[in-house]
């Protein structure tokens, strides 16, 4: 198997590439209106050889990741002449990089697509490891495959662009990692100074690494790569929620709360230092908002759950940590302990 250390490559190093493997191919750039205001001129500015490259421009948010955008995507390309020895290059966040991933995956049964991450939440998580997909009704991811990138693209000028709740949106996919694979990297997330930028670096590249060795050892989720799915059970249950009610709700503001959930379950189920729970949850809190949810929403929030991708048999089955750097999967979860959870959330 090739080493995904060798997919990651620089701005300039793309250039090569595209001159060396695809200069006799057609290629293709997918962004959102964003994207190709913000990030498109950079991009062709350190990649000469784009700059007569087709567009294909969608709208941006979850809400246009379905069935209807990834068809006009399709159709883009279909009458622009998209051969199989196209490439698809993805600008932008997690919905740019799933969505074009799931297109090229399916166009003519599969063309080569490159990632470049603009977005702290895509770059350390949605642009690697295979995983691409769409919703389906309200859910999230429903109709996807696994299908790595032939490259990605790290370039940390792009999150200069980026509000501070996208930054926020991405730091706690990076919360996350740290809590499921060290205490040494929980230590540096916890007194980053996210008002500077450029000291995020390191860390973006060490969750990316931290990512990689788990997606090298697991590449379709058959056992370790379950542990990434850490705080994102309630997590893509609240983001489901709102998008439902037409909430606002980030995709990483929705996985803090998950990482909050799943760490009370952590404590009742795999007896989780309470007082390190305590710490962390109060370092969330102190990052991320509340979500507003009432009792009366909990029995919606269950039916997501029990609808959740990773279940086996009607099973709610997060991943749970023993310890820092300790996570467990294929834990079950009764619907009580669940709602119990949520009432531990609407309580704080």
């Amino acid at each position: 198997m090739t080493s995904l250390n060798s997919l990651t490559v620089t701005l300039e190093e793309l250039e090569v590439v595209l001159n060396n493997d695809y200069s006799e191919s057609s290629c293709f750039v997918l962004v959102d209106e964003n994207t190709r205001k913000l990030c498109l001129p950079h991009l062709i500015q350190k990649c000469p050889s784009l700059q007569k490259v087709r567009i294909i421009e969608i709208f941006s948010g979850e809400q246009h990741k379905n069935l209807e955008t990834f068809v006009k995507i399709i159709e883009q390309l279909t009458e622009n002449n998209a051969d199989r020895k196209s490439l698809l290059i993805n600008l932008g966040g997690g919905v740019i990089c799933d969505m074009g991933g799931f297109v090229a995956a399916c166009y003519k049964r599969g063309i080569d697509f490159i990632n470049i991450p603009t977005t702290l939440l895509a770059m350390v998580d949605a642009a690697h490891g295979g995983k691409t997909g769409i919703d389906f009704n309200n859910f999230k991811n429903q109709i996807g495959v696994f299908t790595p990138a032939k490259k990605v693209v790290i370039d940390v000028d792009f999150l200069k662009t980026l509000p501070k709740r996208e930054v926020l949106s991405g730091f706690s996919e990076m919360i996350k990692m740290s809590l499921i694979t060290s205490t040494d990297f929980w230590n540096k997330i916890e007194t980053v100074n996210l008002e500077n930028l450029q000291s995020l670096e390191p860390l973006i590249f060490q969750a990316i690494d931290e990512k990689k060795n788990i997606v090298e050892n697991d590449p379709t989720e058959q056992n370790i790569r379950k542990f990434l799915n850490f705080g994102h059970t309630f997590g893509h249950a609240f983001e489901t929620f709102a998008l439902a009610n037409g909430k606002n709700l980030s995709h990483g503001h929705a996985v803090a709360i998950g990482i909050l959930c799943e760490l009370w379950l952590s404590e009742k189920i795999l007896n989780f230092d309470v007082n390190l729970k305590q710490k962390i949850s109060n370092y969330i809190l102190s990052i991320y908002s509340k979500f507003p949810i009432q009792k009366t929403d909990f029995e919606h929030l269950i039916q997501i759950l029990l609808k959740d991708k990773k279940n086996i048999n009607e099973q709610i089955m997060p991943v749970l940590l023993k310890k820092i750097g300790e996570p467990q999967y294929d834990l079950t979860c009764s619907k009580e302990l669940c709602l119990e959870a949520l009432q531990m959330y609407l309580d704080l």
